[in-house]
């Protein structure tokens, strides 16, 4: 099977842009080790492609008006909200393959790098 069939067989697995289980299992059941492989790999990456990622220090403190912001900027993908206790005030969008980083650990992190390579020259 090729990876356009694959392709092909990941998006009949949505109805309404929602994935169907039973499609899946259905298709699951049908392929060889090596296809069903690749038909999740495929599948996998398809979702992330509907969703973005928010992550911010702590759940708890994200507000509504955030949620609805990232919503506004992304309207037709799904808001999962991570958490990472590593970030300092801020958040990180994650959108596919791009990542927006505000947060001060950042900007931190960068000055910190600018400065050893001043003194280092």
């Amino acid at each position: 099977m090729t990876k356009k069939e694959i392709k092909i067989l990941v998006k009949g697995a949505y109805v309404n842009g929602a994935l169907d289980v039973k499609k899946v299992r259905r298709v699951a059941k049908l392929l060889k080790q090596s296809e069903l492989r690749q038909f999740i790999k495929v599948l996998k990456r398809f979702e992330e492609s509907k969703m973005v990622r928010l992550i911010v220090p702590n759940k708890d403190m994200v507000s509504q008006n955030i949620i609805n912001k990232v919503k506004a900027d992304f309207p037709r993908k799904r808001v999962v909200i991570d958490e990472d206790p590593e970030l300092i005030i801020g958040v990180k969008i994650i959108d596919n393959d791009l990542i927006y980083e505000l947060n001060i650990k950042n900007t931190l992190d960068q000055l910190n790098k600018h400065i050893i390579e001043q003194y280092d020259n």
